[in-house]
């Protein structure tokens, strides 16, 4: 049983190869992020491990429902090599009498018969045929069996319907194990009909056969010819006439009975592919009053019955001629066919893997493009944008550094990684950025706590809330400082004016008289009542009105 196991097409190798193949393109190259990348790999793997347990516990049902006919078959060609193993022809026998024509050398129950210039590989039940030609396809190293041949007794059958019934079987047999193999197995016919004694000759074979398929009966007619000759040349030898006459008969009882059942295409089954037939004065005969479909049929051909006769001892002669014309099948070893699809699933996966490193750069450069599009088009003052926008570039030049220090992975190269030539613009969007100015840092004075109403002198002791504005000043050397004042709406609008520029005056002389900052770094402004920030209606409001204000104005950086 070893040949049965290791031989033929390695389904389970090419599975696992291409479980492989999809799972590497899955993990390395694929337009997906990573978790739909493992799902895929993880999918792969489980469909891949399904086929190859489906595969195996297939082989092994195979192995063991057809054990006993795969170890005969191995024992009885045990000594021919692998070769010829593979290249002498091969055929499934099917039909009448199987016991008769394959128990030789005293062997009762043969199933294999090595020579007459083939393996003859007997089938005793139809409903084995498909999966039994399954197996020997597997045994042969993947060459499928060469040709079925149905072995037909005539006298065997007791009527047509009999004989219809045993046909349409053989038919769906056939067409169900050319469906499993996937290709048609060329079909052969071998009528045996004993019509004469064996003593007066020894019996022969004649037919016709050929490389192709046989559309219609007409070829028959040689064959025929030849007996109608034969007739002619019996010179008055009855029992020669006989035989001729008996055998014509045969030809025409194939061509008006056996033919139509296999070939009726009213039928569900395919037809049988006819390649050859072979007819032979050989086989059972009819006893008594025993019916059957020959018998019938010669009543009504010659209004006579048969001479009586014995039949054949077995073993019956296998119809060798049949072989000769047998079409040649090519065949290819199925390691080398093997290899051949490994090889273009490698080339599909490596076209596949290339387009999705092209397709990835793409979307690389063409994400890359928009982030710069976006950050250059969001205006300076909108910085918080602008700095979302920012961070984005730095990750996505951070990740471009990264793969030329460490090397670009494979779902970008493949010799088309293009995202070295972004890393200048980025890093260029990334330096003009550019930090808005600090706001301005404002101390807002109580009026009435420096001033008495109606007053622009500081009072004693008011500068003491002074001094925190004069400590940020002294902190920030290069800022320029404004000084201004506002007041409520009481009085005129001048007198408030006036009344708001003289505080604002009075602050900035005490901090100059205090520090060293110069006077250009000021600045004065009154607004008299023109800016309030509460309600003048209120004494709270036109208190929180009365104020001065110290605002610290960042230089602007130039160009």
């Amino acid at each position: 049983m070893s040949p049965y196991r290791v031989l033929g097409y390695p389904y389970r190798a090419q599975v696992a190869f291409c479980t492989l193949l999809v799972m590497g393109l899955a993990l390395c190259v694929l337009p997906v992020d990573k978790t739909m990348a493992w799902i895929i790999a993880g999918l792969a793997a489980s469909v891949g491990l399904l086929l190859m347990v489906w595969r195996s516990l297939r082989l092994r049902r195979a192995s063991i429902q057809h054990a006993a006919i795969l170890s005969a078959l191995a024992e009885a060609t045990s000594y021919l090599p692998l070769r010829l193993r593979t290249r002498m022809p091969l055929v499934l026998v099917i039909g009448d009498h199987l016991d008769r024509i394959f128990d030789r050398s005293g062997s009762e129950g043969a199933l294999i018969h090595v020579g007459d210039g083939a393996i003859w590989l007997r089938v005793d039940r139809l409903s084995d045929l498909p999966h039994l030609a399954v197996a020997v396809h597997q045994w042969r190293d993947g060459r499928a069996p060469d040709g079925i041949v149905l072995m037909l007794s005539p006298s065997a059958h007791a009527d047509v319907e009999v004989l219809a019934q045993a046909l349409r079987l053989a038919r769906q047999a056939a067409s169900d194990t050319s469906r499993l193999l996937g290709r048609r197995l060329p079909g052969y016919l071998s009528v045996y009909q004993r019509v004469t004694d064996e003593k007066m000759h020894s019996p022969s074979w004649f037919g016709i056969s050929s490389a192709w398929p046989m559309r219609d009966a007409s070829r028959f007619d040689v064959v025929s010819q030849f007996f109608d000759a034969d007739m002619g040349r019996s010179n008055g030898d009855r029992l020669k006439a006989w035989r001729a006459a008996a055998l014509s008969g045969v030809i025409d009882w194939t061509r008006e009975v056996a033919l139509p059942l296999l070939q009726e295409r009213r039928q569900p089954a395919a037809p049988w592919p006819l390649y050859g037939v072979a007819w032979i004065d050989a086989g059972a005969t009819v006893h008594g009053d025993t019916s059957s479909v020959w018998r019938s049929f010669l009543q009504v051909r010659t209004r006579v019955g048969a001479p009586r006769c014995d039949a054949t001892a077995a073993p019956w002669p296998l119809p060798q001629p049949l072989i000769e014309a047998m079409p040649q099948q090519a065949w290819i070893s199925p390691r080398l066919r093997a290899l051949a699809h490994a090889l273009c699933l490698l080339a599909y996966a490596i076209a596949i893997a290339f387009w999705c490193a092209a397709y990835n750069n793409k979307t690389l450069l063409v994400q890359t493009t928009d982030h710069l599009s976006h950050f250059a088009s969001i205006p300076a003052v909108h910085d918080e944008a602008r700095r979302d926008a920012l961070s984005l570039l730095v990750s996505e030049r951070d990740r471009l550094d990264r793969y030329q220090r460490q090397g670009v992975p494979m779902r970008l190269d493949l010799g088309l990684y293009h995202g070295a030539a972004v890393i200048p613009a980025l890093n260029d969007a990334i330096a003009s950025y550019q930090s808005p100015p600090p706001l301005p840092t404002i101390f807002t004075l109580d009026s009435m706590s420096l001033f008495d109403t109606g007053q622009a002198t500081l009072k004693p002791g008011s500068t003491r809330m002074l001094v925190n504005a004069l400590e940020a000043i002294k902190a920030h050397p290069k800022e320029r400082i404004l000084v201004a004042g506002y007041t409520d709406n009481v009085g005129g609008a001048a007198t408030n004016l006036q009344l708001s520029v003289a505080r604002a005056m009075a602050v900035r002389n005490w901090l100059m008289d205090v520090s060293d900052v110069p006077a250009s770094r000021f600045a004065i402004q009154g607004y008299g009542d023109t800016r309030p920030i509460a309600d003048n209606d209120s004494a709270d409001g036109r208190a929180r009105n009365r104020r001065v204000e110290i605002t610290l104005i960042p230089d602007m950086p130039s160009g």
